[in-house]
């Protein structure tokens, strides 16, 4: 949806000749949002530790399930190989002398056959050994992987009720806190959608992030992973698009989403092939931009606290244990991409 980020300027680029009337926010109303946020911000890092078990059970799954696909090609390459000596072996067994009488052979030739046929006989064995032992493997594989399995069912579940609690009580807060400002974006959006269009995250961060007069200072540790999972695309990774300006986490099913640093949502909508996106202004030129939520719960215009939930991952799905969505995160600095790595570990965000 090419404009559907507009909405989202709101607060932000306002037309020529036309003001829009200001969100009106008291000192009581700033301190119950700061409340709430840091109440979620405290429920979101509670429940951390749940994500990040799902997201280890839905690895370890990953890793027996492609153990288990390489196991069950190598015990039919080896059946195979063991089928092509069977027939000889079964004849010999049946039929010893026929066989070596069918071709009269002399004595030194004779010899060397049954030589020969010795290491056909131990050369079966050993591939029947073989077979014995990729059989045991892959039915030990698939044991585990139901287990494995199973603690995954169990750790989803109990990561979605402690979830579900803190669902309630983002909406709770969303609705106490974000009510003005949803008005006045929407008595707007047409003029915003006419006016406005974003197309790429370039456009996106330039025109939505203020820009700082100084380099901003990242500090290594501060942003806390954003999403329970582990980090499988780096920056800088080549990709068809040329080489990665973000990170990508394979996240739990269903986790939270949260703030890796305190400021203001600048966009929290669908942007064309990213998803769900939110675009947080961090201060000091800083900004970051998280995306592929199946769920947001901020709007455009709210202040963060560091660790607050953004959103939410793509459930948990029976029947696909072991996939894990993904969540792309990009660091910018007075608009140009760096690497969020060493910002992002250290901690977990909240």
């Amino acid at each position: 949806m090419k404009r559907a980020a507009a909405l989202w300027l709101a607060l932000l680029l306002p037309a020529a000749g036309v003001a829009d009337p200001p969100v009106k926010t008291t000192a009581r109303d700033a301190a119950l949002a700061d409340k709430l946020a840091a109440g979620q911000a405290a429920a979101a890092a509670a429940i951390r530790g749940l994500e990040e078990q799902t997201a280890q059970y839905g690895s370890q799954l990953a890793d027996l399930q492609a153990a288990q696909a390489q196991s069950s090609q190598r015990l039919v390459a080896a059946e195979a190989d063991l089928a092509k000596l069977l027939p000889v072996m079964q004849r010999l067994s049946t039929a010893p002398a026929s066989t070596l009488l069918a071709a009269p052979l002399p004595p030194g030739d004779a010899v060397r056959g049954l030589a020969l046929l010795r290491g056909v006989a131990q050369t079966i064995a050993a591939q029947a050994h073989m077979v014995q032992i990729e059989n045991a493997q892959l039915t030990a594989l698939i044991t585990a992987g139901q287990e494995s399995q199973k603690r995954l069912v169990l750790a989803a579940a109990a990561q979605a009720q402690a979830e579900a609690a803190v669902a309630r009580q983002i909406a709770a807060a969303r609705a106490a806190e974000m009510a003005a400002a949803d008005t006045q974006a929407a008595a707007i959006t047409a003029r915003l959608q006419a006016a406005n269009r974003l197309d790429t995250i370039n456009d996106a961060v330039k025109n939505l992030v203020p820009r700082a007069a100084s380099p901003a200072r990242i500090t290594a540790g501060a942003g806390g992973a954003p999403v329970a999972g582990s980090i499988v695309q780096r920056f800088g990774a080549e990709t068809l698009a040329g080489p990665a300006t973000g990170i990508s986490y394979a996240a739990a099913p269903g986790a939270l989403v949260t703030a890796p640093c305190a400021g203001t949502v600048m966009f929290a909508a669908p942007f064309p092939s990213y998803g769900l996106m939110v675009i947080a202004d961090c201060g000091h030129g800083d900004s970051v931009v998280l995306a592929g939520m199946q769920q947001l719960d901020v709007a455009q215009g709210q202040h963060l606290v560091h660790g607050q939930p953004l959103g939410t991952m793509l459930r948990f799905n029976p029947a696909k244990p072991a996939y894990q969505p993904r969540l792309y995160v990009e660091l910018r600095q007075n608009g140009r991409p760096v690497d969020p790595t060493p910002w992002l570990i250290g901690g977990h965000s909240g």
